[in-house]
């Protein structure tokens, strides 16, 4: 049993005191399958309304202020298409990093693994609102953008995790440098390890449309040269 573990068995409810109030979530109920630096927990706010809060597995001393910076940046409630972040910051306690979130109704990819191929026009319909999602903050590369990243959230499909996947560099740990990105969608300099931009958004976006309409990526591995045919 890993640290993470025997910290989830002995307490299941956790309070986080972030810049913007105090949150709390449950360690038993998670959101999504663990990711190689990060994991989403249900949790609540003081109110008792839901939100989703994400606990990275490193602490202040790798913390990129530039993270927190964009972090920050999308607490911004002029946001329509990109989720919004309610909190972020060092928890006064713990020194944990946690990033808080409105919870969602679904993911993209439940919808696909529920309904299968979506006709073109439901394919479009969501990829304008993606899209509308990359052009909120341009100045910002996701660096993975997948379903499981877009979320139903308001009656709006809103991209998620926008900027944050850059926390990942912070690790010196194989498993977690292996997560930067989603192979089925990894664009070319990703591969390479060259600068990544824009474009390499407008990539895996289109890797996503290919997925809407044929239920699985254009490339589908299972070994690393397949995907960067």
């Amino acid at each position: 049993m890993n640290d993470d573990q025997q910290g989830e068995s002995r307490s299941t409810l956790i309070q986080v005191k972030l810049p913007h109030g105090v949150w709390s979530y449950d360690t038993q109920r998670r959101l999504g399958k663990a990711g190689g630096f990060a994991s989403v927990f249900e949790g609540s706010a003081s109110d008792g309304s839901p939100v989703a809060i994400k606990r990275f597995r490193f602490d202040k001393r790798h913390l990129s202020h530039r993270e927190i910076e964009i972090a920050v940046e999308l607490h911004s409630p002029d946001l329509r298409h990109v989720m919004r972040v309610l909190d972020a910051g060092i928890d006064a306690d713990s020194d944990e990093i946690c990033i808080v979130m409105p919870r969602a109704e679904r993911t993209l990819k439940d919808d696909l693994r529920e309904k299968g191929r979506l006709s073109e026009q439901e394919a479009v319909a969501i990829l304008l609102e993606i899209l509308a999602g990359l052009d909120e903050v341009p100045h910002l590369v996701h660096r993975d953008l997948k379903p499981a990243n877009i979320l139903f959230h308001q009656s709006v499909w809103k991209v998620a995790d926008f900027g944050i996947a850059r926390f990942s560099e912070m690790s010196t740990s194989e498993n977690t440098l292996a997560n930067a990105y989603s192979r089925p969608y990894a664009a070319p300099e990703q591969w390479l390890e060259k600068e990544v931009s824009r474009e390499t958004d407008l990539y895996a976006l289109g890797c996503i449309g290919y997925e809407l309409v044929a239920r699985h990526p254009p490339f589908r591995g299972p070994d690393p040269a397949a995907y960067r045919k």
